[in-house]
């Protein structure tokens, strides 16, 4: 007979049974049910697995020996948390993956003298870019696709101020970056993960302007696989959304910050700078793995607003200047990260 056959079978009376991990499913369950509430096609479905759930609680409450008395909730929490998308991740599961934030301090001095210190190219970039945003704001609602249009246009200006005969710059709106079942995370003392998986909505990508890398970046329904290779420096990542009186850009961080994380292990890179922005505002990121934790640090929020772009242009100029900066950093002693 197999070693299998000789193999002792238990009953649950005879088992220890952790279910600390529970209680939490359910209630993201009712959560995500709220939330589609109304939706016909999700409503039998999201019915039935709470029903699973809790019949599952009722036979596991029968064992003998239970860690900790929760209900059967939390098992299948931590089952749908191993596999989120970007758009999905929330700051708490950040925190429990042992995603770490601290802040980033720029130094008022450096970023003027970035402002100020424009090449001819570039200033004649900045002239034009502010008078188009101008107009945007004059003949553009900027509930939604106004404030787009902003962040489109600045990206336009940064691909030509920083592209010259030696470098170019290609943006790749939608990238996807965790393949399969995505990139994991895990918190380093409770052994939680948190899987990533999804697309970036701009990945601005400099590199060495070569025909040959060019046409793998930027032609139609070509493969992208080769980016990380192809890249040099840093690869920028701007989560782009809109603000609503329901949700602020910093409600967004949580994706932003899970882009920069996927994007860091899957291309092996020491560090990943991105930004979040809706065109309006914007909030620079540096992130980095220290002792294998991954710790962002944030910075501050800059406004282009109608008002702050009103009776001056320098509010852009240092935007568009940290932005260069952040693709292809080149001055010393303009940010500090707390230690």
């Amino acid at each position: 007979m197999s070693e299998r056959g000789h193999k002792r079978k238990r009953s649950l009376q005879d088992s220890s049974v952790d279910l600390s991990k529970m209680r939490m499913a359910l209630n993201r369950l009712e959560a995500l049910k709220e939330e589609l509430d109304g939706i016909e096609e999700t409503e039998e479905e999201l019915q039935t697995i709470s029903d699973h759930v809790l019949a599952l609680e009722t036979i596991l409450k029968g064992a003998k020996n239970q860690y900790v008395p929760y209900s059967s909730r939390d098992v299948l929490l931590l089952i749908m948390l191993q596999r989120v998308t970007f758009s999905t991740v929330t700051s708490e599961d950040l925190k429990k993956a042992g995603v770490t934030r601290k802040p980033l301090y720029f130094d008022p001095a450096k970023v003027i003298q970035l402002a100020e210190g424009l090449t001819m190219n570039a200033e004649a970039e900045i002239v034009d870019l502010y008078s188009r945003i101008k107009k945007i704001y004059a003949r553009v609602n900027m509930d939604v696709s106004g404030s787009r249009m902003v962040l489109d246009s600045i990206l336009l200006a940064l691909a030509e101020i920083i592209s010259d005969k030696q470098r170019g710059v290609a943006i790749l709106p939608e990238m996807r970056i965790a393949q399969g079942d995505g990139v994991p995370i895990t918190h380093p003392v409770s052994g939680y993960e948190l899987w990533l998986s999804g697309s970036v909505d701009y990945a601005v990508i400099d590199y060495e302007d070569m025909r040959d890398y060019k046409d793998r970046l930027l032609a139609p329904g070509g493969s992208r696989e080769d980016t990380f290779n192809i890249a040099k420096g840093c690869l920028f990542l701007v989560a782009a959304k809109c603000q609503s009186s329901v949700q602020s850009l910093a409600s967004y961080i949580p994706e932003a910050v899970s882009q920069a994380i996927a994007l860091l292990k899957s291309a092996s890179l020491p560090e990943v700078r991105f930004c979040l922005s809706d065109g309006q505002t914007w909030i620079f990121f540096i992130l980095k793995l220290e002792n294998g934790t991954p710790i962002y640090y944030e910075s501050a929020t800059r406004r282009l607003s109608r008002d702050a772009l009103e009776n001056s242009d320098m509010p852009l100029r240092e935007i568009v200047q940290l932005i260069c900066e952040w693709l292809r950093p080149t001055m010393t002693g303009l940010f500090e990260l707390e230690a």
